[in-house]
Order: C-alpha cells, then structure tokens, then sequence
C-alpha cells in the first residue's frame, strides 16, 4: 500500500471503530491495535487478547518517552499500572492453543481497559478533560442489560472493522519505525505531563470508587436527569461565568445534591477544601436547591464535608457515601431542618444527663461520669473516645447505657458493638437483654430496639448490631486471613452512627485498627488498660479514668501482692531463629517468639514452693489445704499447649489430686466456658491451666492466685493476667466456693522467675508489704512513709475536705444515700493530687500502733465506712479507730447477749441469718430489705427463708432492730 493509500485506510479505520477513532492524530499504532482488539473481540478473542497485549506495549513505551521510565506506569498499586500489567499478561498461552471458554468475555474485557488507557494517553496528550464513553458493540451479546450499542456504518460500502484491521497489517512495521525513532520528551514538557498524569491517575480511582459506592459516573452532554438511576456523578460541569466548576457533581433523583473535587495525590486536601466553592451553597446563581455535600479526594484519601452539621468541619472517610444514603440525610433534613443530621441531634436532641431520668443515683459514680464525659465529647464533634474503667467498674453497663440514649433521643439508627471473643459477645448481648432504661415503663432494651449479632446479610434497619473484631474483618477482607478491608456494598462504612470498641486495647492492633478507619462514625473505646498504641488511635482523646486503683479504693477490686519464689532454673521455648523482644508497655506477643518457661525439674520445685507457701500468704486461713480449708481459686498461665499438659500433670502430683481438681482450659481445647463456668461456681475445681487470655473479660471474681510459669513482655498483657484475681467477690459468694475462707482481701501474684520485675513499675497498686518473702507490688512513686501519710491525712481533713458534720457526729444510723456519699468523697480522694487510700491510710494507722484489728476477726478490704471511722478518732468523736466490720460484729455479739438473757433463744439457722446480716452491713454500711433476695440468702431461700425462719411479724420487727443496732 501506498503512504496516502495507508492514511486513507487509517482515517477509515477510525471512523469505523466505536471506540478507538480519537486516537488516529495521537498515535496510529494505539488506533490499530486498539481497533483490532475490538474487532476480533467477538469472533476471535485469542487474537484480540494478542492485540490488547500489543497496545499495552505500545503505550508503556509511550509513557515511558513522555513521562520517563520510573514513571511510565503510573503508581504501583494505581489503575493504570495495574490496567497495563493485565493487558501484557493478556496473550498468555492457553493449553493445546485452543481458546479458552472464557476467552471470550476476557476479551472484551481487555477492550474495555484499552479503551480506559486510550482515553488517558489522550487526555494526558491533549489536556482535554471531557470525558468520553465506551460503547459496546451490538454482536457483543454479553454485555449488561441497558447498555447502549453501536452499529457501526461506513460513509461508503467498503470492508468491516475486521477488514481494515487486517489490510493494515503490513502497514504496521512501517508504522513501528516512525514510533521507534521518537526521541524522549524534554524536561519541562516532562514535568507538565507528570503533573497532569497524576491528576488523571486520581480522576480514574475517583471514577472507580465513585461506581464502586453505586454512583453511575457520565459526561455532563449524557442527559443524566433521565437516567433510569438514583445517583449519578456527572463529570465536567461547567459554571456560568466560565470558571473552572467541581469534577463532578453529584445527582440523586435528577437533584443536585453535592460535589467532589479532584487533586494530584499527596496534596494538601484540607487546603484544597478550604479553597473548593460551591460548598454548601447552591450550583448556580439561580439554583433552587443546595448542595450541602462536599468531596474533595486525591483518589486514595477522601474527605468529606456535610454542610447540614452544626459545625460543618472535612473529615477523612474510607470512600464516597451511597446515593441511598444521601436520599436518607435529605429526608431527614426536611422532616427536622432543624437538626438536619445525627450530630445535630446529638448537639441539640440529647438532654444533658439526668434530664431524661437518669439520676446519678441509677448509674454507679464511675459509669455516670464516663457517660456525662462521652456525650461532652461527641457534642464537641470529636470522633474518637476512649473511656477507662477498671475490672469492676462495669464498662458494658456504661456502653449500653450511651446507646440508650443516643436511640432513645438522637435518634441514631443503628450502633455498632464490638467485642474480640464470642464469650464477651454472649455477655454484651445478655447486658442488653436486662438493661431497661428510665421512661422505658420497665420495659427491656430488647423490647424497644433490634440487638442481634452481625450475619452474613445486610445488617438491619434499626438497632444495635453485636460482632467479634473477628468475624467483622472477615466480612470485611472477603475471608482472606492476609488481606486488608475492602469495600462492602452491602455493608458499607455509613452503615452505623456510632461503634462502640469493649476491650478496645486489643482492637487496636495492627490488624484491627482498620476497622475504625473504614466506618464513618464516631468511635467510643472502652478498656480497663489503655496502651500508648490504643491513645494513639483516639488522638488522645481520654474522656474518662477510673484506674484500678480507684477500683481498689471503691472496694470494687483487691490489691495485688507478689509472692516471690526466688531464682529458678528456666528454659527458653522458640521456634524461629529471632531475637527475644524487649520488655514494654506495648510490646507484641508474637507465637513462636522465645521467652523464659518453668518445666521439669524447676517446674515441680515452683509447684511444691507455691503449696509451702500458701500458710504465709493466707495466714489467716489456718491449715490451709486440710479438713475444712481449700486451695483458693487459682489461675496458671503456661506457655503452650504441650506446656499447658505438662503443668496439669505436675499440679495433679504436687497437690496430691485427681483430674476434678486441675484442669487445662484452651479455646482449641472444645468447650472452655463450659469448664470456666464450673470453676467460677463448684468447690471441686480449685487449679485451671491457661495459655493466653482466654480468661479476659470472664466473670472470675473468686480467683485468689494467679501463677505465672512462662515470661510476659507486653506490660498491658501483663496487667490484663493479674486482673482475673483482681476482681471482688462477696464473702459469702467467696465461702460458697471456697469453704474455709472469710473475705478476698487480695490477690496472689506468684512469681517463680521474675516477670514482675520487669512491670512493676508500670503501675501503682494498694496492695501493701506483707511477711518476710513477700514483695510488695506498688510503684516507688507511691511508697510514702507512714507518718508523711497520716500528715498528708490530717492536712487533709484540716483544710475542711472531710465528709458531711452529721456523718462524723454519728447521731443516725447510715442510709443508702449517706453510704453512696461517702463512697463518692473516697474516690475524690484517691484519685490525684492526694493519693489517699482506706486501704493505705489504714496500713499508716496500724503501723504507727494507733489501732489494732481484733485478732479474732478476719482481716477484710477497708472501704469509705473505715475512712469515716478514721475521719471520727480525728475530730476526738472515737477514742481509737476500730475497723468498722469488727464494730457491727461486736454490736452483733452485745445484741445477742442482751436477747438471750432476756430469755429469747437462737439455733443455728437463726444465727446464719443474722451473721450474714451483719456481713452485709459490714461490706456496705447499711443493709438494704431488697438484699434478702441476693446471694447468700438466696441459697436459704431469699426473702421467704428469712420470714419462714423468723416468722412474718417476727421477721419485719427483728430485720429493723438489727438496721438500727449493727449500723
């Protein structure tokens, strides 16, 4: 052929092409292989993928002369690299060279990315940015319903597409020479065209994402008003002045609703926001509606800015928000424009706590104020929150009661929980089960909200949704263990207005942390041990403290002391050749690290030591072991399974016991919260042998020792062990499981090798100095001497900080409501700058001789009622403090003693009734009639024992006589 001839052939190709004609004046290699591809898609798709696989090497070269070799292919992880990288793989050989049975639609396929990296070769050329559509041809049969197709006709009647692409053939060496010899792009035209590339790198992800998030994407000439579709972004809009207008606008039901800007990625898109117009504000002069919607993104980062919020401010969101999600907020705009969105409804919807019903009184101290702070916070605007609230404080009362409330008032639709096993998920569904709210009527949270766990539909319209950290990620990554979270249409991230993290010290692992970024909703943490890691991730947003030692000095925890076993031989357990990790607050706990264990030999020498030892640690349960005494509850964390087996055995031998006393508990080991349910509530089991935290979050209130046989170098892992022994437990309940003991006054650390040592310092703990063997776990900062101690006291109670004057003069017996104030003036205490516990102030006392407990009388936890008998011997109202359960103990003995020599007698079971009484009286400073129908009394038949016992009027005359006396 001749060169005209060949210029008339290819001006003919161009016009018969549907899809590759613009490229003819760029690049006529792009045109013939383009146009080939397309040509053979249908008929012969192993030479059309041939020709895809041709026309990406003709661009990669192209790229590579016009933007240099290190950037030819755009981005590694973008859409043109990853385009290109498909098609060069495209002419893969296909066994015995037969094609494929999906060759076919592969094919067409790669048509369609010749065409999308047509379009950008073209506008990266050019600089044109109007956008140009792909059309399907009509023999492709395949292709989705409602797409337009184009018959292709020629001006006069010449060859098909096929045709001229193979009379072309021999035209194309000729062609090849011409493109070989280009020589590359000078620097200046280079950088102009890299900054363009990068523009049009990020308008294809934001294309991608756009569709991805159910948006149909077309040219502002598409007429996208009758679009049998709800939301279309239309490209390109021009203002009337001729300015330059958004990249898209965004279209719900013919209205414009919103825009997205465009950057090169690595701007300044906060910048780039502040300097958009259009926000909030409407299209055009003339324009009936607004567009309170903003989007500015580089293609990777997306921010978002709703103009309907109080205080309209971008944040950064995983990706654009569905058109059914906007058709919602607009609804609802109309119905309330007055709180148009949840953060307005929160702003101005929500009534300061105890408004609504909630009293203080209705919520312990400690979860009233973490409420009160959360809710200051999300009317600030801010999105992350953690609150901290020790073992005991009751952190899921906390979570369900915010989410009451936000249902209740703000009207949020659907609240996320989040929980890292399904044990925790079993509880949080159960608190929500019990939880009635004020002016519910007594119905349940059940009753009036959906709660259910996450499943494999969509989640539900209203109400809360309950998932493990697991089971969501799965969801989220398509089940891949190695890959990240993606997007998920029928799960998207504006599916929930608040998701609320249990333990979220965990979540935030690298792993999980994800899961936060992908939902655009405020996050609320809870945890009882906030890591560096877990701050991080809440921008350092601690809303709300109550530390363990706030536990301990509210009676809600015990103090832990360290049982030191001195220097045992150990061995290390590896299995990568890896250096051993250091020691930190955030160290990870990687399988198959090594660390120290305790086996053999040693093993056996540790177990026998712990046995000898338990007279000194428990001196006040006399023949510990023997007759009526038992073993307190204890925890064993041993490093594997193989290891787990070892350690049962040798506790078996060393304790002299059969299989009911020690038991391994491994999830992998098939119902482990069957066996930790037995352990928490019968005698028999005393010993569980663990590897990890299987224990964490369970209900573990009679654990008394925890022995560690293998090293912990994550402190907050450490301290999550300890804490399963940390919890308090009712004297009665505590007897009920461990015959022969009085009161958990604290918990057991015993420490065969040192893991202490390395986290002791991490944490101050009430726990004081015990006999000679011990050690004493509490920060140096906290190690006062006794006399600074009661200065600091008197000082204290000097300046006028002291409790209520008709709490100290004692002229009334104390009320539920007196005892709720003392309880309140402790915490104040305890907390900084005084550091001033009943625990410690106690200790000061007794070391300095000036009061002495009754020998006869188990030693107990101090709680607010000592502090009050403290606060007496000081203002001379007691001449020397006692601690008060010895008091209500004596008054018990005095009031018998005067009953029977007036004549009335008491058998045993009457004397129960009455011991426990006192017991209740002693632990909480007055004794509530409701108590009856609590544990222990309930094992003697509640309230209706009681009366049997004593008879009805009896019954009622004696329970106020004893109120009167013991308190």
């Amino acid at each position: 052929m001749h060169q005209a001839g060949d210029e008339e052939a290819l001006a003919e190709l161009a016009a018969a092409s549907a899809n590759f004609g613009f490229l003819l004046p760029l690049e006529p290699l792009l045109l013939l292989y383009g146009a080939g591809a397309e040509a053979n898609a249908h008929a012969r798709p192993e030479r059309s993928l041939a020709q895809a696989r041709q026309f990406a090497e003709v661009l990669s070269t192209e790229s590579a002369r016009l933007l240099g070799p290190e950037s030819a292919d755009g981005a590694a992880d973008g859409p043109v690299h990853r385009a290109l990288t498909e098609l060069r793989r495209s002419s893969d050989p296909v066994p015995n060279s037969k094609a494929g049975p999906d060759d076919g639609s592969r094919a067409r396929r790669l048509v369609l990315h010749c065409f999308d990296l047509g379009v950008w070769y073209f506008r990266l050329r050019t600089g044109v940015r109007d956008a140009l559509s792909f059309v399907p041809l009509a023999e492709w049969d395949d292709t989705p319903a409602g797409s337009p197709h184009r018959q292709v006709t020629v001006g006069k009647p010449v060859t098909d597409l096929a045709t001229w692409v193979a009379l072309l053939d021999e035209y194309v060496p000729v062609l090849r020479r011409t493109f070989d010899r280009r020589t590359p792009a000078g620097t200046a035209t280079r950088a102009s065209l890299k900054a363009r590339a990068a523009l049009l790198e990020a308008e294809w992800r934001v294309a991608d994402r756009l569709t991805e998030a159910g948006w149909t994407v077309r040219d502002d000439t598409d007429a996208p008003h009758e679009l049998p579709v709800r939301g279309v972004a239309v490209r390109g809009t021009a203002q009337p002045d001729g300015a330059a207008g958004p990249d898209y606008v965004l279209r719900v039901d013919g209205r414009p609703v919103g825009t997205v800007e465009v950057r090169p990625r690595g701007g300044d898109l906060l910048a780039a926001v502040a300097q958009s117009r259009g926000a909030g504000t409407s299209l055009t002069a003339s324009a009936e509606h607004r567009m309170p919607y903003m989007y500015t993104t580089d293609g990777v980062r997306v921010l978002f800015r709703n103009g309907d919020d109080p205080e309209p401010r971008p944040r950064e969101v995983f990706t654009f928000h569905q058109p059914d999600t906007v058709t919602r907020w607009l609804r609802e705009a109309v119905a309330d424009p007055q709180t148009p969105t949840f953060q307005g409804r929160v702003r101005h919807r929500l009534p300061n706590l105890g408004d609504d019903g909630y009293t203080q009184d209705s919520l312990r101290s400690v979860q009233y104020e973490a409420v009160l702070a959360f809710e200051s916070s999300l009317r600030r605007g801010e999105r992350r929150a953690m609150v901290q609230i020790a073992v005991g404080g009751g952190r899921t009362v906390t979570a369900v009661t915010a989410a009451h409330r936000l249902l209740q008032h703000a009207r949020a639709r659907r609240i996320l929980f989040l929980v890292d096993r399904v044990e925790l998920e079993t509880q949080v569904l159960a608190t929500f089960a019990a939880y009635s709210g004020p002016g519910d009527d007594g119905r349940k949270f059940t009753e009036s909200y959906r709660v259910e766990r996450l499943g494999p539909d969509a989640v539900r319209s209203h109400g809360v949704v309950v998932s493990t950290v697991q089971r969501l990620f799965r969801a989220l990554s398509g089940g891949e263990a190695t890959s990240g979270v993606r997007y998920l249409p029928d799960l998207p991230p504006e599916s929930f207005d608040l998701v609320i993290a249990d333990d979220c010290h965990r979540s935030v692992s690298p792993r999980w942390r994800a899961l936060f970024d992908y939902f655009d909703a405020p996050v609320l943490g809870l945890t009882a041990t906030p890591t560096d890691r877990a701050l991080e991730v809440f921008q350092g947003n601690l809303v709300s403290s109550y530390t363990f030692e706030d536990a301990v000095a509210d009676g809600r925890a015990v103090g832990v002391t360290v049982y030191s076993l001195g220097d045992l031989p150990t061995r290390l357990e590896w299995t990568a050749d890896t250096l051993e990790e250091g020691f930190g607050p955030d160290a990870e706990e990687i399988p198959g690290r090594r660390r120290s264990v305790v086996s053999g030999k040693a093993l056996h020498a540790a177990l026998t030591a712990f046995k000898e030892g338990l007279p000194s640690m428990f001196p006040e349960r006399a023949q510990l072991g023997s007759g009526g005494m038992s073993l307190p509850k204890t925890v064993v964390y041993a490093d594997d399974d193989r290891h787990a087996d070892e350690v049962v055995a040798a506790v078996r031998a060393v304790f002299g016991q059969g299989p009911g006393f020690c038991r391994k508990v491994t999830l992998k080991g098939g119902s482990p919260y069957r066996w930790l349910a037995e352990f928490r509530n019968t005698v028999e089991l005393r010993v569980v042998v663990v590897v990890g935290l299987v224990l964490a979050g369970t209900d573990t209130a009679p654990v008394e020792c925890v022995l560690f046989l293998r090293d912990v170098k994550s402190a907050n892992r450490y301290f999550q062990m300890i804490a399963v022994g940390t919890r308090s437990i009712a004297s009665a309940e505590l007897r009920a499981v461990t015959p022969g003991a009085s009161a958990k006054t604290q918990c057991v650390v015993v420490d065969p090798f040192g893991v202490t040592r390395h986290h002791a310092g991490r944490r101050s703990s009430t726990a004081r100095k015990r006999e000679q063997g011990k050690e004493a776990y509490e920060a140096p900062a906290t190690v006062d001497d006794d006399a600074e101690v009661m200065e600091r006291w008197r000082s204290f109670l000097r300046a006028g900080n002291g409790p209520a004057r008709e709490l100290i003069v004692g002229t009334r017996v104390l009320t539920e409501a007196d005892v709720r104030r003392l309880r309140s003036w402790a915490e104040s205490l305890a907390r900084p700058p005084h550091d001033l516990t009943a625990e410690r102030l106690w200790n000061a006392y007794e070391r300095a001789g000036v009061t002495v407990s009754d020998p006869r009388r188990p030693r107990t936890p101090k709680g607010p009622v000592d502090l009050l008998v403290l606060v007496r011997y000081e203002a001379d109202v007691e001449p020397r403090p006692r601690p008060y359960r010895d008091q209500v103990f004596d008054r018990l003995d005095a009031w018998i003693d005067r009953q029977e020599r007036l004549g009335r007698s008491f058998d045993s079971d009457h004397v129960w009734w009455m011991e426990h009484i006192a017991d209740g009286t002693a632990a909480d400073g007055h004794f509530a009639a409701a108590s009856l129908d609590a544990v222990p009394f309930t094992l003697r038949g509640g309230t209706s024992g009681f009366l049997r016992a004593f008879g009805e009027q009896g019954a009622v005359c004696l329970l106020d006589e004893l109120r009167s006396v013991l308190a």
